[in-house]
């Protein structure tokens, strides 16, 4: 790392405050792994829960110098925090402390200093505590740079709000594509009143972040990132996608959570099917599905033919229609017990969909399934449930050209109940075949599907596009601040 003077040089030591829900820790998880890879120091804000979670896999990551303490830092923190532990990837449960007040400037020679990155859509918070302590901040992103390229697009255009019709549909300014969305599909957690201040002051704390990251590569996205850059001003940092970055020292087993299957059972059970001969289906652990539509997505894939690995999360299982339909007498699984796989809880997924005898994949096309399915070179069926899903399924289907809609209309989660759309099992069946049963579309999805996934390959590999742009991200902190006046005796 390059610093002032004959000062020796100092890793930087990134701290990431990610979202506390299982999708947004998973790629936080990731980074710290890239990072420390790299020879940066990391800390991990997380609750104890979560902490202590996370903690197994921070074990396994390479350890890399501590971070230089507080003081050798210019314009020492205001704030009385601990030492981060060590080694110095780390999942802390300490909360961000907000400053009591300014302290005298320090004198101390310039270093690269902490980052603060801010998951997501939901934490100005951390954009207070960097701005008190005069730290470098740079916004993670989970979703595409598309979702978050159209959701700014349209909100400076005063397309999206409290009050807009979410079935009018519009085409989204400012993006590299012609996209034609409605608002129930452009992330829609601000599309109501209570939300307003929440959304002034995120769109805020972006506009004062130096810089933007994102889980995507140039290949996939580079039209979106330049001109999310442009717009922004600011420069954007695509590393993704870190699932292929990090697979050997995060590894894909234990990859989010304990597996509620034998993983060396799964294989062997993959293992006896044709290549590509498989659907996985799987919506991701935040979304739920209605017992009458895990019926229906079970009986479609039956009909449809093909073998299937279909997991439903235990809170589905729960329920006592969907229990009985399972495993009563003739139920669900004994009737097809030769060609499906019923996983209830967690499924090791990227060791499913990067098997050999897996050739499409169910999705609800959250950002981290989806780039789990681009890197396995995956044509996808997308069933989108809400927030960035919608602008996801959109990428996928309507500029990669790797998947087919199940034509979901809005948001399935977080609504009535008694307005959620159902798919029926002959829809279900329909989208199953025409992505599993050949044919000239099908195959051109696939060679589309195989050539993303070279692609993403070749975008980690040293000298890769994903690569470089890492490069920039450790770079980043002393060229921004090392170049200030006052690291050269002006302040």
């Amino acid at each position: 790392m390059v610093t002032s003077g004959s000062v020796p040089s100092a890793p930087p030591h990134f701290v990431l405050v990610p979202l506390l829900a299982q999708g947004h820790l998973i790629p936080a998880m990731d980074i710290a792994a890239l990072l420390t890879a790299r020879g940066a120091a990391v800390t991990l804000i997380a609750t104890p829960v979560n902490a202590a979670r996370l903690r197994p896999l921070a074990d396994r990551l390479p350890s890399s110098p501590s971070p230089p303490p507080p003081s050798a830092s210019p314009r020492a923190a205001r704030t009385s925090t601990s030492s981060p532990p060590r080694p110095s990837t780390s999942a802390s449960s300490a909360p961000p402390q907000r400053s009591a007040g300014p302290s005298p400037p320090s004198s101390a020679p310039c270093r690269p200093r902490p980052l603060l990155p801010r998951r997501r859509h939901v934490q100005p918070l951390a954009a207070d505590v960097a701005a008190d302590l005069g730290l470098p901040r740079l916004v993670f992103h989970g979703p595409s740079c598309l979702t978050v390229l159209s959701f700014l697009s349209a909100q400076r255009h005063g397309l999206i709000g409290p009050g807009a019709a979410a079935a009018e549909p519009f085409e989204i300014p400012g993006v590299p594509h012609r996209i034609t969305a409605t608002r129930a599909e452009v992330p829609g957690w601000f599309n109501v009143p209570a939300f307003e201040e929440l959304l002034r002051s995120i769109l805020e704390a972006e506009a004062a972040a130096d810089g933007v990251v994102l889980n995507t590569f140039e290949f996939l996205e580079g039209d979106s990132a330049a001109a999310y850059g442009a717009m922004l001003g600011k420069p954007v940092h695509c590393i993704g996608p870190l699932c292929l970055s990090t697979k050997d020292s995060v590894g894909n087993v234990g990859r989010g959570g304990d597996a509620a299957v034998d993983t060396g059972r799964c294989v062997e059970w993959l293992a006896a099917k044709n290549p590509r001969s498989v659907i996985y289906v799987s919506f991701g652990s935040l979304t739920y599905v209605p017992p009458k539509q895990v019926i229906e997505i079970g009986e479609g894939l039956a009909a449809a033919g093909a073998p299937f690995v279909f997991v439903i999360k235990k809170s589905e299982v729960a329920s006592p229609e969907v229990a009985q339909w399972l495993s009563g007498e003739g139920g669900f699984e004994d009737r097809n017990k030769e060609k499906g796989m019923v996983i209830r809880g967690w499924a090791p997924q990227a060791v499913i969909l990067s098997h050999p005898s897996v050739g499409g994949f169910v999705t609800h096309c959250g950002w981290n399934s989806v780039l789990d399915g681009v890197t396995a070179g995956l044509p996808a069926i997308c069933w989108p449930h809400f927030a960035d899903q919608f602008m996801n399924k959109r990428l996928v289907v309507d500029v990669l050209r790797t998947g087919v809609d199940v034509g979901i209309k809005g948001p399935l989660s977080y609504v009535d109940p008694n307005s959620v759309q159902l798919v029926t099992r002959q829809e279900v069946e329909r989208a199953v075949r025409s992505v599993m049963d050949g044919g000239e579309e099908a195959e051109e999805r696939r060679q589309k599907a195989a050539k993303l996934a070279e692609e993403a390959r070749k975008a980690v590999e040293e000298g890769g596009s994903s690569y470089r742009d890492l490069d920039r991200l450790l770079q980043f902190p002393s060229q921004k601040y090392c170049n200030a006046a006052y690291c050269n005796g002006a302040g």
